[in-house]
């Protein structure tokens, strides 16, 4: 073999290997950087082209505001005439449509028109529009993002939807909030606007075989052996979490948050201020957003009590959100089938968010699945929770 034109491959010694490592590590640091400085620069032209056709004068400061999961948002700050204003800016998650917006705001401007105040209101661009759509193609790639720009909401952001260790005169405060939001879009007319989602009831039954093909997805880490290790359990009970037809018309249908949690709550003084991310928000049973509610805001995360219900707390924020629509004197309180039900719709609840963890796990692989294995199992410990203490649930609806 003739090798004086052949590149010999040689042996690198664990010295010259280690130095190569340390800078493919630089490379991968600078890398980050870039992208991270990118990403920014990127957002603030976006946001500072939109406040043009807000017409909301010249923007001066940029913050990115984290603890969300899908939208990304900001608090902005702009000048005009002399005077400094604050906005809050959402870039909406990829895939969303502009039905889902539409509706969104087409709520929100209903419900602050009949009694809730405290939500953040949308500005208007100069066509009177509520939401920018921006295009950008790339080699014959389309991508397309949508903002919006609200009213930035006084308070003090507090809690999470894992924080949510609150005192019982704000929970009462934020059931109140609830039964203020459920009253004042109790005759919300959507106008064939939607979101891209079933009602709860008819979601439930589409989870099995979507479950079933997350266990048969190659991905062996400690989040998907304890997914596997629970998913017989999990099957039971959305196969137990059913209510006869005849029922279920006696529940009201009303327009949703279907994400109220402490952390979509601003609070000032032990009391609920403000009250904001509406893009979960849907038509569907007005007791599945208070499970969901009750899921949020009453479920343990302290060490030792994780995955189980304050249950005096939940009689709290039954009681206010009760006696604040018993004020009102437009919609309804819960009625004697709602109550009968609320169990059910406490395991529906937590069975949605089930679905938005596993979907979030398996759809994405650069989440970290860590947080995600502690999501899911403070999830399944509530499940099992639930169908353990059904009848201390069906004592606390007797007390409204």
């Amino acid at each position: 073999m003739d090798i004086s034109k052949m590149l010999c491959f040689e042996e690198l010694d664990s010295t010259k290997i280690f130095s190569l490592f340390l800078q493919s590590e630089e490379l991968k640091n600078t890398a980050l950087f870039l992208n991270e400085t990118f990403d920014m620069a990127l957002n603030r032209r976006y946001i500072i082209e939109i406040a043009a056709a807000y017409d909301l004068g010249e923007v001066t400061d940029v913050y990115e505001i984290f603890g969300g999961y899908v939208n990304r948002s900001f608090g902005i700050y702009t000048e005009k005439g002399g005077q400094k204003f604050e906005y809050f800016v959402r870039r909406y998650k990829k895939g969303i449509t502009e039905q889902e917006i539409m509706f969104e705001h087409s709520l929100i401007n209903f419900s602050l028109c009949h009694g809730l105040d405290i939500a953040a209101g949308i500005t208007s661009t100069q066509d009177g529009k509520t939401y920018i759509k921006k295009t950008e193609e790339v080699a014959g790639k389309v991508n397309e993002f949508y903002f919006a720009v609200y009213r930035y909401l006084p308070g003090e952001d507090k809690y999470t939807w894992v924080n949510n260790l609150w005192n019982d005169e704000e929970c009462a405060s934020a059931a109140e909030v609830m039964a203020t939001f459920h009253n004042a879009s109790r005759n919300f007319d959507p106008k064939g606007l939607e979101r891209v989602e079933p009602k709860i009831m008819e979601l439930l039954p589409t989870l099995p075989d979507k479950f079933r093909s997350y266990a048969q997805t190659d991905c062996m880490n400690r989040f998907h052996e304890y997914y596997l290790t629970n998913l017989n359990s999990i099957l039971e009970v959305i196969n137990k979490t059913k209510i006869p037809p005849g029922d279920l018309a006696q529940m009201p249908v009303n327009a949703i948050h279907s994400d109220f949690h402490p952390g979509n709550l601003k609070f000032q003084d032990n009391k609920a201020v403000g009250i904001f991310d509406f893009d979960w928000s849907k038509i569907d049973l007005r007791l599945f957003d208070l499970g969901l509610g009750l899921v949020y805001c009453c479920s343990s995360w302290v060490d030792g009590r994780d995955g189980t219900l304050r249950l005096d707390q939940c009689a709290v924020f039954l009681k206010a959100y009760q006696n604040k629509l018993k004020a009102l004197g437009g919609l309804a309180p819960l009625n004697d089938v709602e109550k009968q039900y609320l169990p059910t719709l406490l395991a529906a609840g937590n069975m949605y968010l089930i679905y938005w963890c596993l979907r979030s796990h398996y759809g994405n692989i650069n989440l970290n699945f860590f947080e995600y294995l502690s999501y899911l199992q403070h999830l399944v410990r509530l499940m099992k929770w639930i169908e353990d203490h059904r009848q201390a649930l069906l004592d606390i609806t007797k007390t409204i």
